[in-house]
């Protein structure tokens, strides 16, 4: 048989046919992909595979990698070489002794960079208008409540240091500092010194409970406020008070103008975390999920 002969033979057979194509397919695929080969000892370093590692290492996935790149100085681009080409060769060689079988570190920083991807791919958001910041205000106003607050000076004396002549020693003093008329800036020269602040300004019932107790927050906010007149005392944990309150305001909720920035920041991050999650289901929406009875109620939830 000439061969000629045993080609054409050779290529009647359907056979023949599946292994030309398997051939072509795997050729085609490593000269498309030549980074895939882990166990490969040739490390090619491209704009591609820079750039990938530029992104990966920024964490950024959009479309300036190469600008990136590009803008590097000389001593820059020699830097990331370096790390690129070190990166590369200690991934491979790890491959091939085995180390990502059964490695849950190594399976975590693989899911990480997928949500990575995940994040960086998502359209960002570049801005928002008033009829949607003003549909969010109203689903979540009480997230932005100004809690009531307080402005109040005072003059302390301590249960430590005076005993049962505490209380004597401070109705004397209120009355000195209502006769001489005694202002907020002038209440540093009466009393003792206090273990934290003398001055309270627009400060919330939790901070003043910290400071003095709740007995005495729950005292100082139910005062009504006057510039002239001193109140008191008021116990607290450390003794007695003599208070002078200023300013007292209820707790609002502002108006949209006041937090605008906050709440579009907020709205901003909530609409990316969904944008990423709705990519990481897409990918999860690829895969048959196969859940033992004994898990379907949990999956459920």
């Amino acid at each position: 048989m000439t061969l000629a002969r045993w080609v054409r033979a050779i290529l009647h057979e359907p056979i023949s046919y599946f292994l030309v194509l398997g051939l072509g397919l795997y050729f085609s695929y490593g000269w498309l992909n030549p980074d895939d080969n882990v166990n490969s000892r040739v490390i090619s370093v491209d704009r591609d595979s820079l750039t990938r590692f530029i992104q990966f290492r920024t964490q950024s996935f959009m479309d300036n990698a190469d600008e990136k790149l590009d803008s590097l100085s000389p001593n820059a681009l020699a830097d990331i070489v370096a790390q690129y080409i070190q990166e590369e060769a200690l991934y491979r060689q790890a491959m091939a002794y085995g180390m990502a079988k059964d490695d849950y570190v190594i399976k975590r920083r693989m899911v990480q960079k997928m949500e990575f991807l995940a994040e960086g791919t998502t359209p960002a958001i570049t801005s928002l208008t008033t009829s949607e910041l003003e549909v969010y205000f109203g689903e979540h106003r009480e997230d932005y409540k100004v809690p009531a607050a307080v402005t109040f000076t005072h003059v302390f004396f301590s249960d430590d240091r005076h005993g049962k002549a505490v209380d004597k020693l401070a109705q004397e003093t209120l009355g000195v500092l209502m006769n001489n008329r005694v202002r907020f800036d002038q209440a540093p020269s009466y009393g003792e010194r206090f273990p934290y602040q003398l001055n309270y300004v627009e400060r919330t019932k939790e901070e003043v409970a910290s400071h003095f107790g709740a007995a005495m927050a729950q005292a100082v906010f139910s005062l009504a406020p006057h510039k002239e007149r001193w109140q008191g005392p008021i116990r607290s944990k450390f003794g007695l008070h003599l208070v002078l309150l200023t300013r007292a305001e209820a707790a609002r909720i502002p108006a949209l103008e006041e937090v605008r920035d906050q709440l579009a920041n907020e709205l901003q991050r909530r609409r990316e975390v969904e944008r990423k999650q709705q990519a990481i289901d897409q990918i999860i929406g690829g895969f048959e999920v196969r859940i033992s009875p004994e898990f379907e109620g949990a999956s459920e939830r």
